[in-house]
């Protein structure tokens, strides 16, 4: 009993020192606290209450380091990273990160830009003292590795730079302004990689410099802070959806890596570059728990180093399995993601020899602790999902943040130790950049001298300056060999071949230079099989832009192009100003009196129409659905309204808005929202046009104004019936996804075809539109066949004999049947005696509908991206000149003004505005001569 009591009491006196040992089992060697560094405990008590789960957190993040002389976010905020119910504001986060560079010699705050509304953005530097100390002599370094051509292509040089250099990580967070987790991660983020002295940690600090883009959108975040805010302050309420997130564009703000249209595009991409990146990280919120989309299902862009394609591998697993290692559940990769289109801000990296990733965590929409429920679907087990989500989890901004920095502690610390291997592979696709002419080819696009539209030329030209693309041009004229080209059908155009002369002054873009994969991205055609058993792109399939932009471009395989005697081009290419840079006849005339209108379902789709106008100086007034609503007088005010597409909803949804069940949805500025109703505001966002909004606007172009319509928007127009004659035509196996489409001009001597020089134009089409004419006015515009009938279109009756026969009743004699009519697709059929006699539906010749551009034959209806079904689209109305009254409707089936892409296409819309007076006047087609007496 003695020894029993003894043995007892040694276990007892051991028992902490047991309890000690069994909680560092329990943690990975790898993950475990430095031993001589106090944790921060109230601050560690506080990530533990906001966590739901401990299983939603890991060994990395579930506590805090304590600093005598760093502040925490709890110390400047008085609240966590994570914490319930907060968002800080952006300048708020920024502020943070200096009184991290204050404090800590391990940070250095960069200015990288400002937000069209003026707002600062910043990139932060972390790494050892001495890294940071010496950054920009890094950057030096990487900057040759960047651009083998400073080291002559030398791999021994190569790796004496590699031994010397640190790879550099950039993150970037709060793109989409709703997904509100990542500044409050990256902000706790910086403080962990600037204070813990746990190994782990001390290992990501000396190899390599995590550079952090907290907020990318700060316009956007300011306005969902405010919105939220709005929301706290009015519990229990229906609060409003973010109608506005940067000055222009929401979403689409990650589509726009080709155009470089924003202030944040340019800002990232040109920190990218001067800082020498291997990596863009971007942080996004909507899949659980954590979807690393770096891997995506393919098909891949075809423009790409292959060797990007096993880093993608590497990387993505690599995270997979740590995390799943630390036993956190639903992280998972592959899915959903196609990585096609580089229009993606993270793209930048994968297009400029780097690295593109991306995360997608579970958010909130803010900051409330939130009960999920999944879809089967989500949760499913997959080789590709080994440890899939729960299929209900109660989720806070907590679990977020840890899922966020724990997921890109473990990839700083896996580029941490393969520093030398990325950055060698850096080096070998800059390499392979410079040689691809004689490689994979091409050898150069060439943008010859003499261009018509050099407005538009220009433009593009700039867009590659501004991809850091060399542009050169050519001191004399030059011929090179120009093999074969081959039709859609596969059939030679063998007179095409042969040899080509550019004449001095042309303009090259070389392939041999480190970043000639974005412009052979960007210049080259795409082609997405329809056959392909990945059907459903995750976003625009063609973006070809020297088509888009309606400029000459010639791809050219001849290498003997690199030998011809040229200049690079140093400054600027220079852009015309206003409506010159895309070529509008007349831009010096007085502009009629101009109103955009938009909705407040969504202003995503039209913000690109808005930066038009603005970038070319255009005068207008802004003005929604809800303002015509009680206007009966638009055309005293206005000779034009816009109506670009909305991008959400339907023609029910226009008139109706939002349901009106609930309590308002205010946009506008207050003390409490001092950053809503800047650009547009109302009272409440819920009202839309309403019945006597559409009868206002009938009234506005039966008085003579113009409308211009497109995509739905003119499907409303139609259905309203402000287009008599014009349909939507219906369509069974038509595929289209985000495509660039041939058309041709029916009539160039048509105002809205002003300055055009070809018959032909590359038009961006979404998923297909087009319209079909009638000489007869169908009640309300409603979809009809009539009038625009091919042979297919006539299904024989039921009755004897089989699909080609003729059914003819027993005891008639047999009477050949007529041959089908061959209409034009895009003309309305004639109208025989019967349809024409006495008929109150039938238009008066000068009121009918014309077609201004149509869809190309079959054959040649595919520029660049995925078409299937296409005979079902050929020939169809793509742009319309409608009549109401005595006004005008300007029809679009495309998408003229899309993403500062489309440059080719804006003329159509400028042109119908400087040529208004014009449009009344337009020569009639015969089809629409009056009938002789």
């Amino acid at each position: 009993m003695r020894e029993i009591r003894m043995l007892l009491g040694m276990v007892l006196a051991l028992a902490p020192l047991l309890s000690v040992a069994a909680e560092e089992r329990a943690v990975p060697p790898e993950y475990r606290r430095a031993a001589d560094q106090a944790v921060d405990q109230a601050y560690t008590d506080l990530i533990a209450k906001d966590t739901t789960d401990p299983a939603l957190n890991s060994p990395l993040t579930d506590y805090l380091p304590a600093s005598d002389s760093v502040p925490t976010p709890l110390q400047v905020f008085g609240r966590i990273a994570g914490a319930e119910g907060w968002l800080p504001y952006s300048a708020d986060v920024h502020r943070y990160f200096r009184e991290l560079e204050k404090a800590s010699p391990r940070v250095r705050v960069i200015r990288i830009g400002q937000s069209e509304e003026g707002r600062e953005m910043i990139a932060v530097a972390i790494a050892d003292e001495a890294l940071i100390a010496n950054l920009d002599a890094n950057a030096a370094r990487l900057a040759q590795l960047a651009d083998p051509r400073t080291i002559d292509l030398d791999d021994a040089r190569a790796d004496a730079l590699i031994a010397q250099s640190t790879p550099v990580y950039y993150i970037t967070g709060a793109l989409h302004s709703t997904e509100t987790g990542s500044p409050t991660a990256l902000m706790e983020l910086g403080y962990r990689l600037a204070v813990d002295e746990a190994p782990y940690i001390r290992a990501i600090r000396a190899g390599v410099i995590t550079l952090i883009t907290p907020v990318v959108e700060v316009d956007g975040r300011d306005r969902k802070v405010d919105v939220y805010n709005w929301h706290l302050a009015n519990p229990g309420k229906t609060y409003p959806s973010l109608a506005y997130w940067g000055h222009y564009v929401a979403h689409d703000n990650n589509r726009d890596a080709m155009g470089l249209t924003l202030n944040l595009s340019r800002a990232v991409l040109d920190t990218y570059v001067g800082q020498g990146a291997q990596v863009i990280h971007d942080l996004h919120e909507s899949y659980a728990f954590l979807y690393d989309n770096t891997i995506g299902t393919g098909p891949y862009n075809a423009w790409i180093d292959p060797i990007l394609v096993g880093e993608w591998q590497q990387l993505g697993w690599d995270n997979v399995q740590q995390l799943t290692k630390m036993g956190m559940p639903g992280v998972w990769t592959h899915g959903e993601f196609d990585a096609w289109s580089p229009g993606y801000l993270m793209f930048m990296a994968a297009t400029h020899n780097g690295i593109s990733r991306l995360y997608e965590t579970y958010g909130n929409d803010g900051a409330d602790t939130v009960k999920r429920i999944l879809r089967p679907e989500e949760y499913a087990r997959t080789w590709y999902r080994p440890n899939p989500p729960w299929p209900e989890v109660l989720w806070s901004a907590r679990n977020n943040n840890n899922y966020q920095q724990t997921a890109l502690l473990t990839a700083l610390h896996y580029f941490a130790q393969n520093g030398p291997m990325f950055l060698r592979s850096f080096y070998d696709k800059g390499k392979r950049s410079i040689e691809k002419p004689l490689a994979s080819g091409p050898a150069a696009y060439v943008f010859p001298a003499g261009e018509k539209r050099d407005g538009s030329q220009a433009r593009l030209l700039r867009i590659m300056q501004l991809q850091h693309v060399e542009v050169s041009r050519l001191a004399s004229a030059v011929t090179v060999e120009e093999p074969p080209r081959r039709s859609e059908s596969g059939k030679d155009k063998s007179d095409t071949a042969g040899k080509r002369r550019f004449a001095a002054g042309s303009w090259v873009v070389r392939m041999d230079q480190p970043y000639s994969r974005i412009a052979d991205t960007l210049l080259d055609r795409q082609y997405w099989s329809p056959k392909d058993k990945y059907d459903a792109p995750y976003d625009d399939t063609g973006w070809s832009m020297g088509d888009l932009f309606d400029v000459h471009v010639a791809r050219v395989t001849d290498a003997a192009i690199l030998d011809a005697p040229m200049t690079k081009v140093v400054d600027p290419v220079a852009v015309p100003q206003g409506l010159a840079s895309v070529d509008v006849e007349g831009a010096g005339k007085p502009l009629p009196r101009i109103a955009l209108m938009h909705t407040w379902l969504s202003t995503q789709t039209e913000g690109w129409w808005r930066m038009e106008l603005d970038r070319m100086q255009v005068p207008y007034d802004y003005i929604s659905t809800q303002d015509i609503t009680h206007d009966a007088n638009l055309r005293a005010k206005y000779d034009v309204i816009l109506f670009a597409p909305v991008g959400r909803g339907n023609t029910r949804q226009i008139i109706d808005g939002l349901p009106m069940w609930g309590n308002p949805l205010p946009w506008k500025t207050t003390e409490l929202t001092p950053n809503l109703g800047r650009i547009d505001a109302t009272d409440d966002m819920r009202p839309g046009m309403g019945e006597s909004g559409v009868a206002n606007l009938r009234t506005f172009v039966a008085d003579g104004g113009l409308l211009v319509a497109a995509g739905d928007s003119a499907v409303f127009a139609i259905d309203v019936g402000l287009a008599p004659g014009v349909s939507v035509a219906p369509t069974d196996d038509l595929k289209v996804v985000g495509s660039v489409l041939q058309a041709q001009f029916v009539d160039r001597k048509h105002p809205v075809a002003s300055g055009y020089d070809r018959d032909t134009l590359a038009v961006y089409s979404e998923e297909g539109l087009s319209f079909q004419l009638s000489n007869l006015a169908t009640p309300g515009g409603a979809p009809s066949k009539r009038g625009l009938a091919t042979a297919k279109d006539f299904e024989r009756p039921t009755g004897r004999g089989g699909k080609q026969d003729v059914d003819t009743p027993q005891g008639r004699a047999f009477v050949a049947a007529a041959p089908l009519p061959d209409p034009k697709r895009w003309e309305a059929m004639p109208l025989n005696e019967e349809q024409a006699r006495n008929n109150p539906w039938v238009i008066p010749p000068a009121q009918r509908p014309q077609v201004v551009l149509r869809f190309a034959d079959a054959d040649d209806l595919l520029v660049s991206g995925l078409l299937d079904g296409g005979d079902e689209l050929a020939g169809r109305a793509a742009v319309v000149d409608a009549r109401y009254g005595q006004g005008k409707v300007l029809l679009f089936a495309i998408n003229p003004i899309w993403r500062g892409g489309t440059i080719g296409s804006y003329a159509l819309v400028f042109n119908a505005i400087l040529q208004l007076e014009r449009l009344g006047e337009a020569d009639k087609p015969a089809q629409a001569a009056a009938p002789t007496p």
